[in-house]
């Protein structure tokens, strides 16, 4: 009779584990669906926010907030309005668009300044200066932004790497790399 109660309780402890290693493994795969999501990309993202949006794309950058991932895209509009669109970073759903109305605001000139130098300058294409960048480092494209620093105008580039990010910045007209700097976020002796 011990035997039996023996093998019965054996018997069930087995066919416990199995069902609790099943929705273990149920589990598992709905966390690497999850993970294996893709992002849609700063492309669709752009191509998103203009439709909200009219105006030139100032920066995008790849954003995570309260356990959601964005991107967030500037847009320079007409008549002085600066907009900002978030776009959800895994179905492109535009999460919300906030405009700001720059009539007092002094980087006016710079947007003089920027404007003069676009109009007088041939720039490399986005495309063009994200290839420069992952020609010196492996990555993902996380924020790109064209900014006028001097009289010139520059790509400020991040790509994702295996071991942290990387950062460039790119001389629009002749596609020189003028900075970069690699930061292996494994690595934090020198953070203090």
């Amino acid at each position: 009779m011990k035997k039996l109660v023996i093998g019965s309780l054996t018997a069930a402890l087995v066919i416990s584990g199995g069902i609790g290693i099943a929705l273990a493994d149920d589990d598992n795969l709905n966390l690497s669906k999850t993970q294996s999501e893709k992002l849609i990309g700063i492309e669709k993202a752009k191509e998103v926010a203009l439709k909200e949006a009219k105006g030139t794309i100032e920066s995008v950058e790849l954003e995570k907030n309260n356990g959601n991932t964005f991107y967030e895209v500037d847009i320079d509009g007409e008549k002085s309005k600066e907009y900002e669109v978030r776009v959800d970073a895994y179905n492109a759903k535009v999460l919300n668009v906030r405009e700001d109305n720059n009539d007092q605001d002094d980087d006016d000139d710079d947007d003089d300044e920027r404007d003069n130098v676009a109009s007088n300058t041939k720039l490399i294409t986005e495309a063009k200066a994200i290839e420069i960048a992952q020609k010196q480092t492996k990555g993902t494209l996380s924020e790109i932004k064209l900014d006028s620093d001097d009289g010139r105008y520059e790509y400020e580039i991040e790509l994702r790497t295996a071991k942290g990010k990387a950062e460039f910045t790119i001389d629009a007209s002749t596609g020189e790399i003028l900075e970069s700097e690699l930061d292996n976020e494994d690595d934090d002796r020198y953070d203090d």
